[in-house]
């Protein structure tokens, strides 16, 4: 049976969830959680939280799942070091360098990949396999079929979310807080820009989408290891609805699915990655909405009031004369024995049978167990107080539960992380490199001096020059069997380089045998991170856009790496269009009628750049760093992001020139970073 996985920003939340059936919770700790702003739980809260759990035969995940400073790393360590002395199921987590200081101090605690790690193939879910990872949180933008063929060709757990908010984005690479408010959401502080109102061709709201919801499709995932409900900031009477559904769907029951929309939604639900029907999508959260979960919130309190009955147990009792009343209770977990020191009296009306005791020792109300096998045996012409039968019921399920508390607490060898110091020297002079996206800005660049130049697979050919300074870029969503293909072809053409912006693309870019050039898409913030790209045969990376270049340059690694230094950032990655609106893309690629530009809520033109599976939403300033020789100095090598460019030869001339930039251009986090 898959496990019903639930959202937890509270201890009311943690009782709602419990109480509603579910077989596991993930909660957040003060920091380092991708829900900063939920209550969240302090180490002395961690603890009794995780007894809670387990005293019920529940697990606790630990969220640890936002990106980390260098300078955050020893607060990390003493998370995770407080997650394992607690006795945590497993940690979640985003950042390579947070798996990597969570296998070294402590190698015994299971490590979750993140949806964030964007793992959304074949090859991404068995590279985070290959790092030790014992779980994959799949992307929430895929279709039944790709969740089932990603199952039947890959061995580890697979988590999916079922229920709750759908990112416009997929899976960590949304950068669209941290670039319009410096809050990111790959550091826990989302601020839901998304929700904000986008228009195209006079619809508006147009990357908004309704919340996601395939719980009445849990039936046709069986095979799927874990059903997650996302929620860390919801209600406690969201957080039991939703469990409740989960449940009964799964078990193949009736569920009330009217009630699961009222309690929250943004305009109703949606199952549209899942099936593949993607109009209809966008939603917001309207007053009507609001009002029906008002409406909606007392109802469900009924379904978390009482302990949800969850351990099977079979007693036998025995009353015998002249002997202490004996139980005997059994569960999955282990038996218990419990006697009484009273001592059964002879009947002076009508005596006990074996039918009256099993009927009242069988009322487990108000705990986790509930009856199984119930038996009896009882001597001819005996009595015994109700209340003597009852006490020793309450201390049979008083030691089971200690019992299943003991069975489901982990003791974990805890060691200190051995970080070694690397020294960094500054390169005499930093090296220039391209990512294009047309064969017009290929071309251009090829005549420049690029040390290496970022291309598209669709451009090359085996009449391409220049291979050795060209490094292979794979389509940000794969196509596995095609996608390899095309690779193995280009690497028999005698291209040497792959970029891999995914741990998908280093996996298929190294089965090719290919040079491995990281891009800032896997999102490398720290010295750790860097070093497991290194481990992995990276041969230089570049580091992500979210750190400001003082945070970058502080990154130590025995690899060369870069920083984006020009560019129309990418702001969000999206599997769905919001122009074709739900449509097949190719009905509009190459159409007068698409001008591949949305408009912001002050009707600014935000450029939508074409990525074949995807599409991407571009800040329309781009990044200047031209008169910033001194910040660029720290880098290997700069990378300039072409989109749209024409002239890129004067862009190139201006870093030459340290040429101060005019017009609207942006610094992007370069100075603030994010918080």
């Amino acid at each position: 049976m898959s496990e019903i996985l639930a959202p937890c920003g509270s201890f009311e939340s943690l009782f709602a969830a419990l109480r509603s059936g579910a077989d596991a919770v993930y909660a957040g700790m003060k920091n380092f959680s991708a829900r900063k702003n939920a209550e969240n739980f302090s180490d002395a809260d961690l603890e009794k939280a995780v007894e809670e759990c387990h005293k019920r035969g529940v697990k606790l995940y630990v969220a640890l799942n936002t990106l980390v400073y260098d300078k955050e790393l020893p607060e990390l360590a003493e998370c995770v070091k407080t997650a394992a002395k607690c006795g945590a199921d497993g940690i979640i987590v985003q950042d390579l360098g947070a798996a990597e200081l969570i296998r070294r101090i402590c190698p015994e605690m299971p490590r979750h990949a993140s949806t964030q790690m964007t793992l959304n193939s074949i090859s991404g879910v068995k590279a985070a396999e290959e790092l030790g990872f014992s779980r994959v949180v799949l992307g929430r933008e895929l279709s039944k079929d790709e969740i089932l063929n990603i199952s039947r060709n890959t061995d580890i757990e697979l988590e999916i979310f079922v229920h709750g908010a759908l990112c416009t984005s997929i899976s960590g690479q949304c950068y669209m807080s941290a670039f319009f408010g410096g809050r990111s959401g790959n550091r826990g502080l989302c601020a839901q820009p998304c929700r904000l109102d986008f228009s195209v061709n006079g619809r508006h709201n147009v990357i908004s989408l309704k919340d996601g919801s395939i719980v009445e499709h849990l039936p046709e995932l069986s095979e799927i290891a874990s059903f997650k409900i996302e929620g860390r900031m919801k209600r406690p009477e969201y957080v039991a609805c939703s469990v409740d559904a989960c449940v009964k769907s799964a078990g193949k029951n009736d569920f009330d699915s009217e009630r699961l929309k009222n309690v929250f939604s943004r305009s109703g639900l949606t199952d549209g990655y899942f099936t593949g029907n993607m109009n209809n999508m966008n939603g917001i959260r309207k007053k009507d909405d609001v009002e029906i979960t008002s409406k909606t919130l007392g109802s469900i309190r009924e379904l978390y009031k009482n302990e949800f009955p969850r351990i099977k147990t079979d007693v036998f009792v025995k009353i015998a004369v002249g002997e202490p009343l004996y139980i005997k209770a059994s569960c999955k977990y282990g038996d218990v024995i419990c006697k009484s020191l009273e001592l059964p009296e002879t009947a002076v009306g009508k005596p006990l049978d074996e039918k009256t005791v099993c009927e009242r020792i069988a009322k487990f109300g108000g705990t986790q167990f509930y009856a199984g096998e119930i038996s009896a045996s009882v001597d001819n012409g005996l009595f015994v107080p109700v209340s003597a039968l009852n006490s020793l019921r309450r201390e049979a399920c008083e030691k089971l539960e200690a019992l299943v508390l003991e069975k489901n607490t982990h003791t974990y060898n805890i060691y200190e992380p051995e970080i070694k110091p690397i020294e960094r020297n500054l390169p005499k002079k930093t090296a220039y490199r391209a990512e294009v996206s047309n064969e017009k800005q290929f071309m251009q660049a090829l005549s420049l001096s690029f040390e290496m130049i970022y291309a598209p697979m669709e451009l090359l050919c085996e009449k391409t020059p220049c291979k050795e300074r060209i490094a292979v870029s794979p389509p940000l969503i794969i196509d596995e069997t095609a996608d390899r293909e095309r690779l193995c072809e280009l690497r028999r053409m005698g291209f040497e380089n792959g970029y891999a912006q995914t741990l998908a693309h280093m996996r298929l870019l190294k089965e090719c045998g290919f040079k491995i050039h990281g891009g800032f898409r896997m999102n490398i913030l720290n010295s750790v991170s860097a070093g497991v790209c290194e481990n992995l045969g990276f041969s230089d990376i570049t580091l992500s856009v979210e750190g400001n270049a003082y945070v970058l340059s502080m990154v130590k690694s025995g690899i060369p790496m870069g920083m984006i230094a020009y560019g129309k950032l990418p702001l969000t990655l999206m599997r769905r269009c919001p122009i074709a609106d739900g449509k097949t893309c190719g009905i509009y690629a190459g159409r007068q009628d698409c001008k591949k530009t949305i408009y912001d809520r002050f009707g600014r033109e935000m450029p939508v750049s074409c990525k074949g599976r995807c599409v991407e939403l571009l800040n329309p300033d781009p990044l200047v760093l031209s008169d910033k020789p001194e910040m660029l100095g720290k880098f290997d090598f700069i990378v300039f992001c072409f989109t749209d460019e024409t002239d890129i030869e004067s862009i190139v001339k201006m870093y030459d020139e340290h040429i101060k930039p005019s017009g609207r251009f942006t610094r992007g986090l370069t100075s603030e970073g994010v918080i």
